[in-house]
């Protein structure tokens, strides 16, 4: 290989987190008080060639800032992927609402037409040929019939497959998120990253250097709230929730409803991560997403979801409307997790094995974990 960086094709690319972390890791050092350094590569990188989704708020994001071919299409619409048959990687990240934990559904019985898109995904695998392939998606995909469907489909098609589920704080991203991966080699026995030993990195050390309140400048901004639910929000305290609002300022729906939902209206922790940042973090009903000081009335601000997602400030998203950018800050990949994949995947590319055990998480034959064995003087 030389000095010749390693291909990647992304589908389901989304704001392109997941392609970031592989192919533009040192952009983010230095963000925020997060203590990053010398992120990157000295030799052998990453580069993306070609980035697939349906969304044109997605495209438009990585128009500015890849350097790459970018098609917004379905990915059923596109004939053969064997274009890009040199990509050495293939990344991506089926649409996973129909697996969503908030989606209440059995497992074994969800029947979303999202969840079958998977297959898509392995049909362009199967035409580029790529050394490796990883997925990424949330954790309920590897209990369900798709995700022993994807590691059958693979082995089938020899490839090595391990599967996992990562917190993104265990690798320095300022948030707990957990995630499923599944990582595919015809190399031999790949592994996921095991968790940095870098300290925990909080919600203060993401955000704390950015003006209190919104500037509407650089995504700083916040929406438009109400009295009523500035009202609600002035109410409720550092690390607080729906259940410190006077009942007088609760919805109707609220007011004999003990159970479920202590997120709703919360506080953010300023020396702990965030909650997982989703697609409607603006909103204060969906969750844990008020700004952490006691009394702002504001939730955070896209820059300050795009930072706890390790979103560098300089990247440029494709769509000036709140919703659209704030459903492509929730939906990414945090390019800091995504950076510590890259590794162990560039590890492996050069030559490092893992060792297959038996994954204690699954009941399912075909699902392995892989520990990285040691490197031998």
């Amino acid at each position: 290989m030389g000095d010749e960086n390693y291909k990647i094709v992304d589908l389901f690319c989304g704001a392109g987190g997941f392609s970031f972390g592989f192919d533009h890791p040192e952009q983010l050092n230095g963000l925020g008080k997060l203590g990053y350094e010398e992120l990157g590569w000295e030799t052998e990188g990453f580069k993306t060639i070609y980035a697939l989704d349906d969304y044109e708020a997605a495209t438009e994001t990585i128009e500015k800032n890849f350097d790459c071919a970018v098609e917004n299409s379905k990915i059923q619409d596109i004939d053969t992927f064997s274009t890009w048959d040199d990509a050495d990687v293939v990344l991506g990240g089926p649409p996973c609402q129909g697996f969503s934990q908030l989606n209440s559904t059995k497992t074994e019985d969800l029947d979303d037409e999202r969840n079958h898109l998977w297959k898509e995904y392995f049909r362009a695998v199967e035409d580029i040929n790529p050394e490796v392939f990883v997925v990424e998606n949330v954790p309920r995909f590897l209990d369900s019939p798709a995700g022993k469907g994807l590691v059958e489909l693979a082995e089938e098609h020899d490839y090595t497959t391990v599967v996992g589920k990562l917190d993104a704080a265990d690798y320095g991203v300022p948030q707990h998120r957990k995630r499923a991966f599944v990582i595919g080699s015809k190399q031999g026995t790949p592994f996921l990253p095991t968790p940095t030993r870098e300290p925990t990195k909080t919600v203060r050390q993401a955000i704390g250097d950015l003006p209190m309140y919104a500037t509407d400048e650089n995504l700083h901004n916040s929406r438009n709230f109400s009295e009523l639910t500035k009202e609600r929000m002035k109410k409720v305290p550092r690390g607080g929730n729906r259940h410190d609002i006077p009942r007088y300022l609760l919805p109707n729906c609220w007011k004999d409803y003990e159970d479920g939902g202590t997120d709703l209206f919360g506080r953010l922790r300023w020396n702990e991560p965030s909650v997982t940042i989703r697609t409607s973090f603006h909103k204060p009903m969906k969750g844990r997403h008020l700004h952490p000081e006691a009394g702002l009335e504001r939730t955070i601000t896209l820059r300050e979801g795009a930072r706890l997602q390790t979103f560098p400030d300089d990247f440029e998203f494709g769509t000036p409307y709140q919703v659209h950018t704030a459903r492509l800050i929730g939906n990414a990949v945090p390019p800091k997790l995504a950076y510590h994949i890259a590794k162990a995947v560039k590890s492996h590319l050069q030559g490092e094995e893992g060792k297959l055990v038996k994954s204690q998480d699954f009941d399912h034959g075909e699902f392995l974990e892989a520990e990285r064995q040691p490197v031998l003087e």
